[in-house]
């Protein structure tokens, strides 16, 4: 069986859809808006985008589903990686530019004061 991808905020955007509407419903809606060329008739954002296999998987089989990490997700990986305090402290701007909580990163390395080119070490690793 095939599976499809979806990002974050498309599967979280039908689990609410599902919360006041049938899976009958909301595939009924999605293909008729799609055979009718409405490109913007949910007001979830991501929605619009998914085609009819990838909204009826996500009704019907979301086990047939990957969900992509979500923004948050990979800014956390690159700030765990970082080989520079300047890098990670970039991928903290870019997040506060994106309407993303700094915080996140809080906790996530410990870095060393005596040379600020050392790599990120992880707390857990010290």
């Amino acid at each position: 069986m095939k599976t499809v991808m979806v990002t974050q905020e498309q599967f979280e955007g039908v689990q609410t859809l599902l919360k006041t509407q049938t899976r009958e419903t909301i595939l009924n809606k999605h293909t008729e808006a799609k055979a009718k060329g409405i490109t913007k008739f949910w007001g979830i954002a991501g929605l619009n985008d998914l085609s009819n296999e990838q909204m009826a998987l996500l009704l019907y089989n979301p086990d047939l589903v990957t969900v992509e990490p979500s923004l948050e997700d990979h800014l956390r990986t690159a700030y765990i990686g970082a080989k520079s305090r300047d890098f990670a402290d970039g991928l903290v701007m870019a997040a506060t530019l994106y309407g993303i909580d700094p915080e996140i990163f809080e906790g996530l390395v410990e870095w060393v004061p005596e040379d600020e080119q050392e790599p990120a070490v992880d707390p857990e690793q010290a």
